[in-house]
Formats: structure tokens, C-alpha cells, sequence
């Protein structure tokens, strides 16, 4: 009887499973769940009047006023303080733990997949708050864009 011995992947597995932790990590953090607060977050409307009202108070010479602030109530374990470094971390360990097992001559397909996510996780991260630094840069450009109506009415 031929017993032969079935090659693992096992780094290439470890690496697919922390891939997909900073995967879901990733997705987690970019799409906002872990920091909606209602009692304390203000609606765009209100955001882009402030930033009129405070954009106006500038250029008329006008002492802007002083709109009360909320009370900060950061815990010790902010999730979203740490996501923001275990995405990172997670997949570059994905990343790693794939090319271990590629290096090892484990089966490639795991391998392959966890460096395929790991980096996709970071990509996705950073990806994220260039398109709200982009967003944001057109919202201000739209606003000095109409600043003579801002400071006229």
C-alpha cells in the first residue's frame, strides 16, 4: 500500500485567515459603524452652515461665535483609534505569513490569496481617506467658489 504525504499550507492558511481579519477590519473601519454616535454627531447641512457662517465671520472682520463643545467621551478602548493600526499591521502580517509559505513550497493557493488581502486591506484603508480628502477639498473649493453670495446674503 502507497502512503504518500499530503503537503499544507500552513502558514499560507494563517495568513488567510489574518488576511481576512484585516479585511473585515478594513471594512469595518471605512464604512463608519463603530463611530455613529447620534446624540453628538451634527448632520452635513449643519456642518457646511458652520463653515459658511465661520468662512463669513472671517472676512467681514467678525468675531465668530463660540458654539458649545461636547464633552469628550473617549473610553480607554476606542475601537476606532485601533483599528486604524491593526489594519495595517494585520495585513502586512498576511502578507509575510504568505510569502512564508511561498517560500516553504506549501501550496500556493492560500498564499497567494493572503497576500492578495492583506495588501487589499491596506489598499482599501488608505484608499478610503484619499477619496474623503478629495471629497473634502471640493466641498471647501465649492464654498470659497461661492463665497460672495456667503458674505453678501
Amino acid at each position: 500500500m502507497h502512503t504518500e504525504t499530503l503537503d499544507r499550507a500552513h502558514w499560507g492558511l494563517i495568513g488567510f485567515g489574518v488576511g481576512a481579519i484585516a479585511l473585515m477590519a478594513a471594512a469595518v473601519m471605512t464604512s463608519g459603524v463603530m463611530s455613529h454616535d447620534p446624540e453628538t454627531e451634527k448632520s452635513i447641512g449643519t456642518l457646511m452652515g458652520e463653515i459658511a457662517r465661520d468662512m463669513r465671520a472671517a472676512a467681514t472682520g467678525a468675531e465668530p461665535p463660540v458654539a458649545p463643545s461636547a464633552p469628550a467621551t473617549r473610553s480607554l478602548f476606542d475601537v476606532g483609534g485601533v483599528l486604524w493600526y491593526v489594519v495595517p499591521v494585520f495585513g502586512m502580517l498576511a502578507a509575510f505569513l504568505g510569502g512564508i509559505s511561498l517560500y516553504k513550497h506549501e501550496p500556493a493557493g492560500l498564499a497567494k490569496l493572503a497576500i492578495g488581502m492583506g495588501i487589499g486591506a491596506v489598499i482599501m484603508q488608505y484608499a478610503f481617506w484619499i477619496a474623503l480628502l478629495i471629497c473634502g477639498t471640493m466641498l471647501l473649493v465649492a464654498i470659497v467658489g461661492n463665497i460672495g453670495d456667503i458674505i453678501g446674503g
